[in-house]
């Protein structure tokens, strides 16, 4: 009888064939993965153009170009869908080797759909749908039929390959797109440190030595990388938001259901009472986050998954004057030295763009919602999150270890301890109802986390995106200037998490706009005025 297989051998064996799909053309020369590890401050995202790999003409099909530019260009025959796509897989490739965001590479086939899509335009004169040719990333739980998900789970890699598409998928199939890679994941899908024991530690492109955020953490990295222009993600509790704010990238998550959620694997049980997780685009551009939802809406989600909402989008006119509340920063949760600096800009800038900003001094404890959070995150008595890491005897990674949302409790929640969470979310939603109502507000803008980027394993607690999955409030990050270590000084800052600000110099700072439930095409409206003002 043969000798079971233990887990590192299992998992290397499938790292192993992953990276075995590159091609051997693809792969970067030694020269470019010099320092090429998670203790490096090495910023990659110029590798791409420099390392060869990539013709003139690839280059500029990835980086000139957002979504928006690039779809009319292929509609209109300037550059071929497999062009397109052999231009993202080979930049995917390279993004893949410098900072492990994918998990599953299925560059043939993705090469054949564009040639597939390239016949049909030949013969009908025109694209197959809105999204014709555009490459999209996938974060790892969403299934696409002939590709595993593992979930960087070792006792997954045994699990067959999907027989079906997630609802999303065949959504985007339809509009067009070509899909190519799927993207890495924390073990568990509850930390904002994008690593597991298969493959191993998503890095920042920006700067190697810190997080790329998590969940969707390869989708952060390979967005980051213009590796994908349009990639979808998933958020529970900032697992869009954050990946985005620590790589520097656009980010939405909308308010739950409103893009279909259903056919993805999950890392715990199914039938939680709990927080309802929400999908949606991270991008290079704001119009590209919108350009997602108009489509993906368009196509009547409702009709492939039963859970989708059954709400068309809506037309909304852009705001000449807003009215932006300040969302607060919680004493228990202070702003680091550049976020403090990037929110005060902000608003400073929206100011006197003519916008109306209030505080809110009443506005309802982010702690509290902290505190409650958490106790929906730890519902499952059986823990099957860490049942799935035993099964295969690996270890728990460091960030899980120390995750404040997967403390093991003493003795598991009862209804009655369910009955009364529900009462206090309730009476939650109505005190934050009335700050919108009785000051009028269209967004709340402010901090999407404490921090930027932060080294490996030390992001910890997300309060400030927390709270926005508690309420189930839309809400999307800005990119908005960089830390700087000669002005964001540390000068006697005293926090929970410590702030170096040698250590984050240059990390990408974003800046967090909210809106009440289903109110995604208001958000969507008044932020965009808010990008505007806060590029100029």
């Amino acid at each position: 009888m043969a000798a079971t297989k233990d887990w590192k051998t299992i998992a290397d064996e499938k790292a192993r064939s992953v990276f075995d799909t590159i091609p051997k053309e693809w792969l970067l020369p030694e020269s470019f993965m010099a320092d090429v590890d998670e203790t490096s401050t090495k910023d990659v995202t110029t590798v791409p153009r420099e390392c060869g790999i990539l013709t003139p003409d690839e280059v500029d099909i990835t980086e000139s170009y957002d979504a928006t530019d690039l779809l009319p260009k292929i509609a209109a025959g300037q550059f071929s869908s497999t062009a397109v796509a052999t231009a993202f897989c080979k930049r995917a490739a390279i993004a893949q080797q410098l900072t492990h965001c994918c998990t599953e590479m299925f560059f043939d086939e993705a090469l054949n759909r564009a040639k597939f899509l390239d016949e049909y335009f030949a013969n009908h004169k025109k694209p197959l749908g809105p999204l014709h040719g555009l490459p999209i990333s996938l974060k790892d739980s969403f299934s696409y039929i002939g590709q595993q998900t593992t979930l960087g789970f070792v006792s997954f890699v045994e699990r067959p390959p999907a027989t079906f598409h997630s609802p999303l998928v065949q959504i985007l199939l339809d509009l067009g797109a070509v899909l190519y890679v799927k993207t890495n994941i924390p073990q568990t899908l509850m930390t904002a440190d994008s690593q597991n024991n298969i493959f191993g530690r998503t890095l920042n492109p920006r700067n190697l030595s810190l997080n790329a955020g998590g969940s969707s953490g390869g989708e952060g990295a390979i967005v980051a990388m213009r590796a994908s222009l349009m990639g979808v993600g998933t958020d529970i509790g900032g697992s869009i938001r954050i990946p985005a704010l620590c790589c520097g990238t656009f980010g939405f998550k909308p308010t739950a259901s409103r893009i279909p959620y259903g056919g993805q694997a999950i890392p715990g049980r199914i039938g939680s009472p709990g927080v309802l997780a929400a999908a949606g685009p991270l991008t290079t551009s704001f119009r590209d986050m919108r350009l997602f939802m108009d489509t993906v809406i368009a196509k009547q989600p409702w009709l492939y998954d039963h859970s989708a909402l059954h709400m068309p989008w809506r037309s909304v006119p852009e705001k000449q004057v807003l009215r932006i509340g300040v969302f607060p920063a919680d004493p228990a949760f202070p702003l680091h030295p550049p976020v403090e600096r990037a929110k005060r800009s902000a608003l400073e800038k929206l100011k006197a763009a003519g916008h109306i900003v209030v505080e809110i001094p009443t506005a309802p404890s982010i702690e509290k919602a902290n505190h409650e959070i958490m106790d929906y995150y730890t519902l499952d008595p059986k823990a099957k999150s860490f049942r799935n890491i035993k099964a295969s005897g690996e270890p728990v990674i460091k960030s899980v270890a120390e995750s404040p949302f997967l403390s093991k409790r003493s003795s598991p929640l009862t209804l009655d301890d369910l009955w009364e969470m529900n009462a206090i979310k309730s009476h939650y939603l109505k005190d934050w109802h009335k700050v919108f109502v009785d000051n009028q507000l269209d967004v709340i803008v402010g901090q999407a986390a404490e921090t930027t980027a932060v080294p490996h394993d030390t992001f910890g607690n997300v309060p400030y995106t927390t709270l926005h999955n508690y309420m189930d409030y839309p809400a999307l990050v800005i990119p908005y200037l960089q830390a700087d270590k000669d002005v964001d000084v540390e000068d006697g800052f005293t926090s929970y998490k410590p702030y170096r600000a040698e250590a984050v110099d240059k990390a990408p700072i974003s800046i967090q706009v909210a809106a009440r439930t289903h109110f995604d095409e208001e958000l969507l409206a008044a932020a965009a005025t808010i990008s505007e003002v806060l590029s100029k």
